[in-house]
């Protein structure tokens, strides 16, 4: 009996009248075996496990490659952005220099003391174009490298803003001085008297004459020298029908001998804009307009003033 439980015995019995056969079989090869087939499950499981593992790692890895090819086209892209940035605010700043020379500012590359943003860090590392290759391949320093341009072009562009603020305030002042000072002919003709020293027609004394006349034909449109405010309108001695006009610069103009007042008092005119019409009112030996131009408390002579020749048709 002991001996017996320790093999296993395989009965043979074939379908016809031939011999019947047996095969004894140790119980530990059959253990052994069970054992072995359990061991190649568990290990064919175990591969299958690690060939699916591996396979996702490649195709991550396939994947990260044609992600990494993506952001270095991206990267190459925002490189030659940063650097176009940069050209186009080293074009602002020509124009900048331009704008300045324009507005009266001093030398286009030259800074003035006008109170304007200057400089900036100078910080600005270009990559060139296109960007090398060995920054390109390394993200870290190119990220370095574009955030330090960054805040460089950021700064720039800051200072860009104010000084074309700057100028916009400077040349918004020169236009409304400009606006304001009496430098255009209020009418087209001719001049019969000049500022100064002049024989009076009426007492054929010399005196002061701190005006011009400009002879006309009666009814032609008198202009606005100047931007300002009517403080006057109406007949004034010899001045006949006048007009008087002033404003924050110091300048006030007198449009006298007229025909006809186009304004009222009180009424803001802009420079150009017709006011009147030539006449021979008050003392006057015909049609012509008495121009007289006041800064502060003084007469100037308008000619000293006039930016263009007087018309002549």
């Amino acid at each position: 009996m002991g001996r017996k439980s320790k093999f296993f015995t395989l009965v043979i019995v074939p379908s016809s009248y031939g011999k019947v056969r047996r095969i004894v079989i140790p119980k530990f090869v059959v253990t052994a075996a069970i054992i072995g087939l359990i061991i190649c499950f568990f290990a064919l499981f175990y591969f299958i496990g690690e060939y699916k593992i591996v396979k996702d790692k490649l195709t991550y890895l396939e994947d990260l490659e044609k992600l990494t090819q993506i952001q270095q086209k991206k990267i190459a892209s925002l490189v030659e952005k940063v650097s176009q940035f940069n050209q186009t605010l080293n074009r602002l700043k020509e124009m900048e220099d331009r704008l300045k020379t324009m507005a009266g500012m001093g030398g286009g590359t030259t800074d003035v003391e006008e109170g304007l943003g200057k400089g900036g860090p100078d910080t600005y590392v270009p990559f060139g174009n296109p960007a090398p290759e060995k920054i390109i391949n390394d993200p870290l320093q190119v990220i370095k490298t574009i955030e330090g341009n960054f805040e460089s072009l950021k700064e720039r562009a800051r200072l860009q803003e104010e000084n074309f603020s700057r100028i916009q305030e400077i040349i918004e002042r020169k236009k409304a001085l400009f606006s304001s000072t009496p430098n255009i002919f209020p009418v087209k003709g001719w001049i019969s008297s000049g500022y100064g020293l002049r024989i009076n027609p009426f007492t054929h004394k010399r005196e002061m004459h701190e005006a011009i006349d400009i002879v006309a034909s009666w009814g032609t449109p008198v202009k606005a020298a100047c931007q300002g405010r009517v403080v006057y309108t109406g007949w004034k001695n010899f001045y006949g029908l006048v007009i008087r006009i002033e404003n924050e610069y110091g300048y006030s103009t007198i449009y006298a001998h007229l025909s006809k007042i186009l304004v009222r008092r009180g009424e803001r005119v802009k420079k150009g804009q017709i006011i009147g019409r030539v006449g021979s009112s008050g003392r006057s030996t015909g049609p012509h307009l008495h121009f007289e131009v006041w800064k502060g408390k003084k007469t100037i002579n308008p000619l000293s003033l006039m930016v263009e020749p007087l018309d002549l048709s």
